[in-house]
């Protein structure tokens, strides 16, 4: 019989039913954050209205959620959508969002009709049986699983780029604000294509050469990462990306002027990306900021721009150093390195390319011979060496677009009026004015080849050029349906061959002592030029002085080496003469018992003549082992009869 219910049961009414509270993919993403932080569950659960259950659900799909998040287009639809739920077609959608994220961030707009024509391409190239329907219904599901906007669709104007930078750029404000952020803690990094033996063109010949046309060989490109934060104070170390792993005119150097790194396409790829970030921004810019003052785990940011070579933000923390990206199709309007830091830069570097150049044609040489001998460790010194020149005050006003409030807390620099100046003349047309000016000191008709359009093009020849591999539809699908395969043909093309090295002769080997008196001849040759200040000559004699310091340890490693091969020589056997004919017969070896203070050497052909040792009496010692720990045993080996009968030691 079933019991019966207590009779006072429902007199206080209805019991009622707990509402059940689903928070949404923005909310889950910000509670996660908050759980890393150290904040108590119970604390969580008050906060946002649900159990200890949902909590520990979420801590085990912490992963999925955070890459969901990263790849939404839109963080504001992120606040509305509640599920990770997939569409029936999976593996599409994965292709069809890496395919959408790699146009956008090309600036390209895309609307409806290209989003289907595309994911049709994928359904073909997927082979996936049945029949897909193309429609706007499906299209806009897919948009709202994504988090795609429809803003970055339907072929928005160009000014709705203005309208995203000018949005972002109040984003920008609250983080810094947020997280307390001093320019010194905020750092821009960005790529950039470099030509780095690319002529004008209509460029110099020498009088006995017909007219040479510009160079722009792809093997020439190589491609630069620079960063520098937002005070103007610190510039990292660039990154030079060429295409050959080890070029022989870098061979023997073990020090280079910046990072170094190949691949066959000579691009930025998101392991390398990753590597710079983990391996060399995070420590340079930590020790910066200590330098400067800020406490030793103060918070770094890095912005970076939706490059197809940059791997997702949530990848790419460190010792409390993060990353934010902008928007794309806005980078060209707000990035700082885009506003004019880069080409800086690049136009630095082909004035000191354009002066080698000109130097070596008066020379005599050709324009081919200079090209030949011009080779990667020039183009390596003459990246560091634009990347020094580039003005502070450049690296700090091109914040200004997307930081304003920086303008107000700018240091009162020297060189300020060089780009605020209100009759300033522009950067290009002054390094073409110095190149032409440069051309005429060496020779009237030298000058007359170059022409001041020509020129100016050359300075911005590779503006648009590319910086990291964009992937082609059948590349996306394989990606996504053989990922391990894919990433491995990956690291193969990633590692270059050893033999694919540019065309350069070996570096002349140079001794120490040599070294010391180059430095010599040097100081003294500096001396006598006005152009050059008491710093730049004491900064040679240093490095002098560091050689003559270092030269008694090559001196002691020298004996030492020299010591080690006289007592080699030593130890060799020589061949002993025989005074009879005949084959010689192999020592009798014998062992006998001795006392450790004596060792007795004595020949077996002769024993009347043995001297008479006497060994001490150990036979009083009752415990054998003992009498063994004081017996050795010595090896008498025969010598010829010619040598001494006996010897004692």
């Amino acid at each position: 019989m079933a019991s019966k219910r207590p009779a006072d049961f429902g007199k206080s009414g209805p019991s009622e039913k707990k509402k059940r509270l689903s928070l949404t993919i923005a909310q889950k993403v910000e509670l996660l954050k908050k759980l890393d932080s150290g904040l108590p569950v119970r604390k969580l659960c008050e906060m946002y209205g649900c159990g200890s259950s949902t909590v520990y659900d979420l801590k085990k799909q912490k992963v999925q959620l955070l890459t969901y998040f990263a790849d939404s287009d839109s963080k504001k639809l992120m606040s509305k959508r509640k599920h990770m739920k997939p569409g029936k077609y999976e593996d599409l959608e994965v292709c069809l969002m890496e395919w959408f994220r790699q146009v956008r961030s090309e600036g390209v707009k895309l609307s409806g009709d290209m989003i289907l024509e595309q994911a049709k391409i994928f359904f073909d190239l997927l082979n996936i049986e049945g029949e897909f329907h193309l429609s706007s219904g499906w299209l806009d599901r897919f948009k709202k699983r994504h988090g795609i906007s429809e803003g970055t669709t339907c072929g928005e104007a160009k000014s709705a780029d203005h309208e995203n930078a000018e949005r972002y750029v109040d984003v920008f404000e609250k983080i810094i604000k947020d997280e307390n952020l001093s320019p010194e803690q905020v750092y821009n990094a960005d790529e950039t294509a470099l030509y780095w033996r690319c002529m004008p063109h209509k460029t110099l010949r020498h009088e006995d050469e017909g007219a040479l046309e510009g160079f722009k060989e792809p093997k020439d490109r190589v491609t630069v990462l620079a960063c520098a934060n937002a005070a103007g104070s610190h510039r990292c170390k660039p990154l030079v990306i060429g295409k050959s792993q080890n070029p022989r005119a870098l061979k023997g150097m073990r020090v280079l002027p910046v990072h170094y790194r190949a691949n066959k396409r000579a691009w930025m790829t998101q392991k390398m990306m990753l590597e710079w970030f983990e391996k060399m921004f995070v420590p340079e810019a930590r020790e910066h900021c200590t330098k400067a003052g800020l406490p030793k785990d103060c918070k770094i940011l890095l912005l970076l721009d939706n490059c197809p070579g940059h791997p997702p933000a949530d990848q790419m923390m460190k010792d409390n150093v993060f990353v934010t990206y902008m928007p794309p199709n806005c980078t060209s309007l707000i990035q700082p390195q885009d506003k004019g830091i880069l080409r800086s830069m690049k136009r630095k570097y082909r004035r000191i390319f354009m002066r080698k150049m000109l130097m070596g044609v008066s020379e005599g040489k050709t324009i081919d011979e200079f090209r030949k001998e011009y080779n990667m460790r020039n183009v390596l010194y003459g990246v560091a060496n634009a990347w020094d020149m580039v003005e502070k005050s450049t690296l700090h006003n091109c914040w200004h677009k997307l930081w304003p409030s920086l303008m107000f807390q700018a240091e009162e620099l020297d060189d300020i009026d060089a780009d605020f100046g209100g009759f300033r003349v522009s950067e290009a047309k002054k390094t073409v004015g110095e190149i032409m000016e440069y051309a005429k000191q060496y020779s009237s008709s030298v000058s007359k080849e170059l022409q001041d359009k020509a020129v100016e093009e050359w300075l911005d020849v590779d503006d648009d050029g590319p910086v990291a591999h964009a992937y082609t539809s059948q590349e996306i699908v394989r990606m996504v349906t053989t990922p391990e395969e894919f990433k491995k043909e990956q690291r193969e093309e990633d590692s270059d061959d050893e033999n694919s090295t540019q065309d350069d002769e070996h570096p002349k080997k140079v001794s120490h002592d040599r070294t010391i008196e180059l430095c010599e001849e040097l100081i003294c040759a500096l001396e006598q030029r006005p152009c050059i200040t008491e710093q730049q000559i004491m900064q040679v004699y240093n490095i002098q002085s560091t050689l003559i310091k270092e030269k008694p340890k090559l001196l002691k490693q020298t004996k030492l080496q020299d010591l080690f091969k006289a007592m080699c020589d030593k130890r060799t056997p020589s061949p002993h003469p025989s005074s009879a004919p005949g084959p010689s017969s192999a020592p009798d070896i014998v062992k006998i018992p001795v006392s450790p203070s004596v060792s007795t050497v004595t020949p077996v052909s002769t024993p009347p003549e043995t001297p008479d040792i006497s060994l001490p009496d150990i036979s009083n010692h009752s415990d054998p082992a003992d009498i063994s720990d004081r017996q050795q045993d010595i090896t008498l080996a025969a010598v010829p009869s010619t040598s001494t009968p006996s010897m004692q030691q």
